[in-house]
């Protein structure tokens, strides 16, 4: 009888070790039982928001379960990325404005159907060289300078010298901002220089003594020691505001916009889990490591309930 109950024991105890071994680790079931996402996006559009695309997708490549999708990423301007999102040339657009009823009308005439998504905030922020002594202007100071109806430094208590106008060319979702908010689609004078991109204006003023320019946040606090920012006041009897997550995010800065992505349709798949990690927090903490303004959490969950 004692023999009997001895192997029934040794028999037991050999099934536990048994067990023991085969049964995966709860990482082993994660990856046993969770497929990576496959797949290709193409993201072009708004130059303002290269940067800071860039860098989402840079981390979102990096994460294991995604490690699979490809994701490229170009500027160009936000009329670019919307052309090509209409021509059916990238995944997601860009941009810095909101699409016009001329473009949807033309996508749609297309067969598509382009969804905005909210991905951050931005700051339209106004610079001048640092040995200029100017620290503050109104918005109709500003639409004075760019309408070219003020032409002199001096004007402005400042230095005796031509101002130099620096904005961005006509595709930019920048310029067509600040054509609309800031000269109330007055034409900008003649002889504004007409750069590329954000980084190419704030060269281009920090060589310039008597240069201006505007750039998205993130690029003039990247320039800080090279560059002045410029508080911004709404008009004459308005407090001076400077441009910062506070103040873009309370609404007291009057050069404030949402940045956006479209896409044709709501987006499955890969391009989902990308526009989810965008609005996530982590996707949100880069927005501001890059000099943005993250969404606020009422806006961000709005969209990712948009996305279900």
């Amino acid at each position: 009888m004692l023999a009997v109950i001895l192997v029934v024991v040794v028999v037991l105890g050999a099934a536990a070790v048994y067990y023991y071994v085969l049964r995966p680790s709860s990482e082993q079931i994660t990856t046993a039982t969770t497929s990576k996402l496959v797949g290709k996006i193409s993201e072009k559009g708004s130059d303002t928001l290269l940067l800071l695309a860039q860098r989402w997708a840079e981390d979102f490549m990096k994460k294991p379960e995604y490690s699979e999708v490809q994701i490229s990423v170009s500027g160009g301007g936000s009329g670019t990325g919307i052309a090509a999102l209409i021509n059916g040339q990238t995944d997601m657009a860009d941009a810095s404005r909101e699409m016009t009823q001329t473009e949807i009308d033309q996508a749609k005439a297309k067969g598509l159907n382009p969804v905005e998504w909210k991905v951050a905030m931005d700051g339209i922020t106004i610079i001048v060289n640092p040995d200029n002594p100017l620290s503050e202007v109104t918005l109709q100071q500003l639409a004075t300078i760019y309408e070219g109806n003020m032409t002199n430094w001096k004007d402005l208590g400042g230095n005796d010298g031509q101002i130099i106008t620096y904005g961005r060319q006509s595709n930019s979702g920048t310029y067509v901002y600040f054509k609309e908010h800031v000269l109330k689609n007055k034409d900008y004078r003649n002889d504004v220089q007409a750069l590329n991109g954000n980084a190419d204006i704030a060269e281009a003023v920090a060589r310039d003594e008597n240069g201006i320019g505007y750039v998205g946040l993130g690029y003039a606090e990247q320039s800080a020691g090279t560059v002045k920012i410029v508080n911004v006041k709404k008009d004459a009897n308005s407090p001076t505001v400077k441009p910062s997550i506070q103040t873009v995010t309370d609404g007291s800065y009057p050069i404030a916009r949402f940045l956006y992505i479209y896409t044709n349709g709501v987006p499955k798949d890969a391009s989902a889990a990308y526009l989810r990690f965008i609005l996530s927090e982590q996707g949100q903490k880069i927005v501001e490591e890059t000099g943005f303004i993250p969404l606020t959490s009422d806006i961000t969950q709005q969209e990712l309930s948009n996305l279900e």
